[in-house]
């Protein structure tokens, strides 16, 4: 009997001594697959969906990933921060995912000073990009930019 009352504060005291951050991203959370860019201008598209191009969103940031067969074990591309509202997304403070426990003179997330290819194959043409959100609902999102419109399907 003492053995279950010693646990249970041991698990009283576990419990209590941490602290959980939530996020209150609602669906927006979680890992979406870029299926399709249109360009808005001009009415082209570029099919995606049998690319592996993600956006992984958890609290308040942003992975985006390309993973390919010769990365496939290595997600580099960028984080950004992002806020939100109801009906806008606000992405920024970009950063190439260069994992933070490398060494040497290119070790280290490196803040992204100019939009690149690497970053505009994630349908990102600004280092601060808004999004209006077309449709955020279950395992489907659509946002618009000025000049796209993403398509997302939660993977």
């Amino acid at each position: 009997m003492k053995r279950i009352i010693y646990l249970i504060a041991a698990i009283c005291l576990v419990v209590n001594s941490c602290t959980i951050e939530t996020s209150d991203n609602g669906d927006f959370d979680g890992f979406w697959h870029l299926e399709r860019v249109d360009t808005l201008a001009t009415g082209n598209y570029l099919d995606l969906s049998r690319e592996r191009v993600f956006w992984g969103v958890q609290h308040k940031l942003i992975s985006c990933a390309s993973i390919t067969a010769t990365n496939m074990y290595s997600f580099r591309g960028y984080y950004f921060r992002f806020e939100q509202t109801g009906d806008s997304l606000i992405l920024h403070s970009p950063y190439k995912n260069n994992w933070h426990q490398d060494h040497g003179e290119n070790g280290g997330d490196i803040p992204a000073t100019v939009v690149n290819d690497s970053i505009r194959s994630y349908g990102i043409n600004n280092l601060r990009e808004a999004f209006y959100k077309e449709k955020l609902k279950g395992d489907k999102m659509m946002l618009r930019s000025k000049m796209l419109r993403l398509y997302f399907t939660k993977f």
